[in-house]
């Protein structure tokens, strides 16, 4: 299929911000495309605008989800039919630069890597309707090893949007479904089958904060997520890179106090206080690792010595 990039793009509940995504994708400078749009059960007119595109583009291949399976599904379920050597994710209320898939494969190619990834724009909504736009402070471009760059998801977090891979390095790899957060423990395992991810200095992608999305909601259960994925991120790196434990273990405890902190604030649910004595004795148990861990802070460590009372 030559130099094709597949787009996933998986969609719900996003009618008034859809078009803009599509039309970002749709006018690349790169015109080689396979996009994949995977309606998720939408409960608006997501589908209807999928299904007009698709019949104006035949580059757009349409997925319709009888049920909703969540975002982690959804982009399963886009990669599973993705052809192209190339893929990358979108998210269906951001955009793209005007270039953006040309910029990522020149950095491709020049660096000879498996992964490329450019700079991200966050553009805050408001309440009042008005945008507020920040920009990174901007760093130098750069290729890093495998380990290099899956130090940066353990120590910084990660997104799984923004990024050029090539498809064969994906292979049997999928998102962990019926949770959030779910993008680092791809990231995670992704950059450790590669030898190269080149960062590139260039503005690629345009990540709308909605005040009602998963990452701006108040604090809730399902955010717990966020501690299982750091366990098993741990146990991962455990596995298969263990020069990075105290990189992995640092993420986790300082999950771990985040939700337990957190939790304090729905007091009236049993299931959140259920957890909260969870983590409190799981915050107990790994105190020792905790103090000795170089990246935590003194604060978090103060945090640990006085869940020890």
């Amino acid at each position: 299929m030559g130099e094709t990039i597949s787009v996933v793009i998986p969609i719900y509940g996003v009618e008034a911000y859809l078009e803009e995504c599509l039309e970002s994708v749709v006018n690349q400078t790169w015109r080689d495309l396979e996009i994949l749009l995977v309606d998720d059960a939408s409960p608006d007119g997501c589908g209807a605008i999928c299904d007009r595109y698709g019949s104006e583009d035949g580059r757009i291949r349409v997925i319709h989800k009888e049920r909703n399976g969540g975002l982690a599904e959804a982009r399963n379920t886009g990669m599973e039919h993705a052809t192209g050597k190339y893929l990358f994710f979108a998210d269906s209320d951001d955009w793209l630069a005007a270039d953006t898939l040309e910029r990522l494969y020149e950095g491709l190619m020049k660096y000879q890597a498996d992964c490329a990834v450019g700079a991200c724009v966050t553009v805050l909504e408001r309440e009042d309707g008005k945008q507020e736009v920040r920009r990174g402070k901007g760093s130098r471009e750069r290729c890093e090893s495998a380990r290099e760059a899956m130090e940066h998801v353990l120590l910084a977090g990660s997104s799984s949007c923004n990024r050029l891979y090539k498809r064969e390095m994906l292979e049997g790899l999928c998102f962990p479904e019926n949770r959030i957060n779910e993008d680092e423990p791809f990231a995670l395992q992704a950059y450790e089958r590669m030898d190269r991810i080149a960062f590139l200095d260039c503005e690629t992608y345009f990540y709308r904060k909605r005040a009602n999305s998963i990452t701006t909601s108040a604090f809730s259960v399902k955010m717990a997520d966020c501690v299982y994925n750091s366990r098993e991120n741990l146990e991962f790196v455990t596995r298969k890179a263990p020069e990075l434990i105290p990189a992995a273990q640092y993420k986790y405890c300082k999950t771990l106090l985040w939700c337990y902190v957190n939790l304090r604030k729905l007091k009236k649910d049993h299931r959140a206080m259920e957890l909260r004595r969870q983590f409190h004795k799981e915050i107990r148990k790994n105190r020792r690792m905790a103090l000795a861990n170089p990246y935590l802070g003194v604060s978090l460590k103060a945090l640990t010595l006085l869940c020890q009372i």
